[in-house]
């Protein structure tokens, strides 16, 4: 009799046992689930990611621009730098062109704008560089896929102590600038929301005039252009930020502006 109640007495505890490791999986898998699900629903909100593809740069184009101020924009072989003195407010993506054209359309009747992108030209070939006056300096090329070419202009410019990149490429419906990556990267209201962007992508208010958008561990603003149109920011992808403006041209506009320092 001793022995039976204490062979059920064993079988009772590993029932016991079992129970909790059930409950215990449970609950790990709807912890996982509620942190998986909405990451994975907050990357589906419209916005395509399209990876830069190879930037060439003719010899005659490499170098230091002066745009008055201490200001300048410099050319590499990996893209551009533009600076403030010996401070870098910004970088182009270094891995990568910096510019895509992009051919498609937008939805905007749901709840957010929908990119539906039908080809992308993803390398950027720049042959020159050339002074329209004494502080604007604009390079020529071309954006091009394994098809097809369109035109690509990029002018920089000091505008009140800042400086304005602006890209055209004549036949695109929209326009990716790819900024290299940046710790704390956080958005400014309202065009952004004010927190962290890292591993996110966004559509910028669309009610929102030209203001600064985000801000990031280089104590920089950066503007997002022309303000009629649907824009978006992608920080998805390691290594770059990628700005999504739906129009031929495409404004981004980089202020010097100290901001205390925001954790990453």
């Amino acid at each position: 009799m001793l022995d039976r109640l204490r062979a059920q007495s064993r079988e009772g505890e590993v029932s016991l046992s079992m129970v909790a490791l059930v409950v215990s999986l449970a609950a790990a898998l709807v912890l996982g689930l509620t942190s998986w699900v909405p990451r994975i629903l907050a990357r589906d909100i419209g916005i395509t990611d399209v990876e830069p593809g190879l930037l060439q740069v003719a010899q005659n184009a490499f170098g230091v621009q002066s745009l008055g101020a201490g200001l300048t924009v410099t050319l590499y072989d990996r893209g551009f730098r533009l600076s403030r003195g010996s401070t870098v407010l910004a970088d182009t993506v270094t891995k990568g062109a910096p510019v895509v054209a992009v051919r498609g359309s937008v939805d905007t009747t749901g709840e957010h704008p929908r990119e539906q992108v039908s080809s992308a030209l993803t390398a950027v070939s720049i042959a020159a560089v050339a002074r329209d006056d004494d502080d604007t300096v604009t390079y020529s090329g071309v954006v091009y896929n394994e098809s097809e070419s369109l035109p690509l202009r990029i002018t920089f410019e000091p505008t009140d102590g800042r400086i304005r990149m602006d890209v055209a490429v004549q036949g695109a419906s929209a326009v990716a600038v790819n900024l290299d990556w940046r710790p704390a990267t956080t958005g400014i209201e309202p065009a952004l929301p004010a927190r962290n962007l890292k591993e996110k992508a966004y559509w910028v208010d669309p009610t929102v005039v030209e203001q600064p958008a985000f801000t990031w561990v280089l104590g920089t603003d950066v503007s997002i252009a022309p303000v009629q149109v649907p824009r978006a920011v992608d920080l998805r992808q390691d290594g770059r930020i990628a700005i999504h403006v739906w129009s031929p041209r495409a404004v981004v506009t980089v202020t010097d502006t100290p901001r205390d320092a925001v954790e990453d």
